[in-house]
């Protein structure tokens, strides 16, 4: 049990003090290219990213929060249709990204076991003691630890800790901080919208800019909500050195009953 606590630990300490790996795509994407209906806003895309955004200036003519909405969604139909298929898990090179509700369940495992563990221990011990009891004089008695509460509390402070949140944002701006974007962690964009004034390059490789940076940064943002927390690295820590704490005293307790056995 404490090895499978130390393994737990070890992996979660690996987890803060590596810098957050980018998320990795099972295979790469081939570009993808979205068109609007009218064919004036042509989008291409590859993974995660935009590769290029070509506009219709004649688009310039049509009310600007009209034209940020169709350029938005085809920018979003570019970028699904780039996304990378699931990765491959017969492929060892694909690593899943960190999920720290998985890693509390395998926690909570380690507990199930090794809570089952020790109360076959201790009553097998019990059933011993009441053997030698018959057969030899024993000073003191034999008194169990509590390790449910320790498990208990162990499970409370995981508990605690709480769960990562859903979706990230991240934004960008571009063009002289004249063209904004807002984009999700899930890979599409949420808001664009650019001053009066530009021309459509300006508003084509602002956005391709722009989109670019809120998407990564938004990526970013998600990899940190989901790394494991200080608090909840501390409880495992907390609750290892407790138990190893209480099994000692459990070993010792039971050495010193051992030794004062005299025979009948």
């Amino acid at each position: 049990m404490d090895e499978q606590i130390s393994r737990a630990r070890r992996r979660l300490a690996e987890l803060r003090a590596a810098p957050p790996a980018p998320e990795p795509d099972a295979r790469p994407a081939e570009p993808a290219v979205a068109v609007s209906e009218d064919e004036r806003i042509r989008v291409t895309a590859a993974g995660h990213r935009l590769t290029g955004v070509d506009l219709d200036p004649r688009l310039l003519r049509v009310d600007a929060d009209d034209l940020a909405a169709d350029l938005t969604a085809v920018i979003n139909q570019a970028l699904d249709r780039a996304r990378p298929s699931p990765p491959d898990p017969q492929d060892p090179q694909d690593v899943p990204p960190v999920d720290l509700t998985a890693i509390r369940a395998k926690l909570d495992a380690v507990l199930t076991e090794g809570q089952a563990s020790m109360r076959q221990m201790t009553g097998a011990i019990g059933d011993a003691v009441a053997q030698i009891n018959e057969r030899a004089v024993m000073r003191g008695g034999f008194e169990p630890p509590d390790f449910d509460d320790l498990f208990a509390r162990t499970r409370a402070a995981l508990a605690a800790a709480g769960t990562a949140g859903g979706a990230a944002e991240g934004e960008a701006w571009a063009v002289d901080d004249r063209l904004y974007a807002k984009a999700s962690s899930s890979g599409r964009v949420v808001r664009l919208v650019w001053e009066y004034g530009l021309s459509a390059a300006d508003i084509a490789d602002g956005s391709r800019a722009a989109v670019n940076g809120a998407l990564a940064r938004a990526e970013t943002e998600a990899r940190r909500s989901a790394a494991p927390s200080a608090e909840f690295t501390e409880n495992v820590r907390a609750a290892q050195d407790a138990g190893l704490r209480e099994l000692g005293r459990y070993v010792t307790s039971l050495q010193s009953l051992m030794s004062d056995i005299q025979p009948r």
